[in-house]
């Protein structure tokens, strides 16, 4: 406490103190009537001295609970400010109503990050006695599952459908999940993580749509394409700069000599050549930036691959591969046709690579159909993919053949985008399988 509250306690203890020396010696003496008035004083100097203690007490009780349940909207006068005691709970509570402030603004950025991603999420805590809550749930998350902001778990729960499952396990996941929206498939990419402090465990729930992981590859594909583009550019410009300098050295030489004419002669051959090598990479450019729109029309898929499996019998016969393909149903797809059987192609010429050293080479063709869509699966025993270049097979050039183009694969996703379509791959212990999915 302060000096002044210490300087009254001090006054009133003494009074106490001398009140009561006064009613004993009345008392031995005889004095009744002044031992009793002093009593009736002494009780009232106590009820004072109670009320006064209780008074300070009160006032700290009041400011402990307004820090204690975060209510800052007490405050202290000017006056009682004089007093230490006083002064010292107004800046202890002028410090957490500060901290409770950077705390809000610090909650309201955080929720502004969140609710600006693209991607849903959902966090949730549990406490000791395992009972859940939800921390967090932003707009993205609630429209990805087409439902409301619920923040009651209980009612929440019973919206997550398949998710639940993953949720309950409180670990960590990175699945691709498919879950029944409104009656329809959607396909998501979850991923899980766990944070624990003193007093909750969090589980912090993500989820991206495939398209936004498609959008994300095909960003880093551009970059990928940038750097091979500018790469190739320069290998070819480079020396045709430096020859055409050197040649340009020699031809200020009079007369030339017969060494001179063969050296502008080679360095003429040599420029032709990296000059044909630039215009045939920027002409299969050319073929993959101008792909024309899709003509469409309803042909039977079926039958689209039969011709196109006749195109390399002699190939397969040849190279005795086997080939299985039992499909006699019809499968009506709307499609450009021609676009259709260059990707066949090209996905059969992959195959017919992959075979290079294997023993007993096998290509197993088959076509089946859902509510929404047709898919067309051609897989082989190959040399597989490694997981290596797994993010590269789609990108511009990129090619592990020693004469490939490296636009095989990427005309493929091109024109299957362009028809609303999806090429996916998988390739596992020696077996791999390129799936086409057409939108019926």
């Amino acid at each position: 406490m302060g000096t002044p509250q210490y300087f009254q306690i001090s006054i009133r203890i003494s009074l106490l103190i001398l009140n009561g020396v006064i009613i004993f010696n009345s008392y031995i003496n005889g004095y009744i009537i002044n031992t009793i008035g002093f009593t009736l004083l002494l009780i009232f100097q106590f009820i004072l001295f109670v009320s006064y203690l209780n008074k300070i007490f009160s006032d700290i009780e009041r400011f402990v609970d307004c820090l204690l349940y975060d209510d800052y909207s007490s405050t202290v006068s000017k006056e009682k400010r004089k007093n230490s005691i006083y002064n010292k709970t107004a800046l202890l509570s002028e410090k957490y109503r500060k901290l409770s402030l950077q705390k809000t603004s610090e909650q309201l950025i955080y929720n502004n990050i969140i609710e600006s991603l693209n991607t849903g999420i959902l966090i949730l805590r549990k406490d000791k006695n395992n009972t859940i809550e939800v921390f967090q749930l932003n707009t993205a998350f609630s429209d990805f599952l087409r439902m409301p902001k619920f923040y009651k778990w209980n009612i929440l729960k019973s919206k997550l459908g398949k998710l639940v499952t993953y949720i309950l396990d409180w670990k960590e996941y990175r699945h691709t999940v498919v879950l029944i929206i409104n009656e329809e498939k959607e396909t998501f990419f979850l991923k899980t993580s766990v944070t624990e402090t003193n007093e909750y465990e969090y589980l912090i729930i993500s989820l991206e749509t495939i398209q936004q992981l498609i959008n994300k590859k095909e960003k880093e594909a551009w970059y990928k394409l940038m750097n091979v583009m500018s790469h190739e550019i320069i290998n070819t410009i480079t020396p045709i700069s430096s020859l055409a300098e050197n040649l340009g050295h020699l031809l200020q030489e009079t007369p030339p000599d017969e060494d001179t004419i063969d050296e502008l002669s080679q360095g003429l051959e040599i420029i032709n050549r990296r000059s044909k090598h630039l215009t045939s990479f920027v002409d299969t450019y050319r073929k993959l930036a101008e792909l024309p729109l899709p003509q469409k029309e309803k042909f039977n898929l079926t039958e689209l691959v039969k011709n196109t499996l006749q195109l390399f019998s002699q190939e397969f016969i040849l190279k005795k591969i086997q080939v299985e393909f039992l499909i006699t149903s019809e499968f009506i797809i709307y499609a450009d046709k021609k676009q259709i059987e260059q990707v066949i192609v090209n996905l059969l010429s992959n195959c017919l690579y992959a075979f290079e050293n294997i023993a007993l080479p096998k290509i197993s063709i088959s076509i089946f159909a859902d509510d929404k869509r047709t898919h067309l699966s051609i897989t082989d025993n190959g040399i597989g993919i490694s997981s290596e270049i797994k993010d590269t097979i789609f990108v511009p050039y990129f090619t592990t053949r020693k004469n490939g183009s490296g636009i095989g694969l990427t005309l493929s996703k091109s024109i299957m985008e362009s028809h609303n379509g999806i090429i996916q791959f998988s390739s596992n212990l020696g077996i791999t399988s390129f799936t086409l999915t057409f939108v019926n």
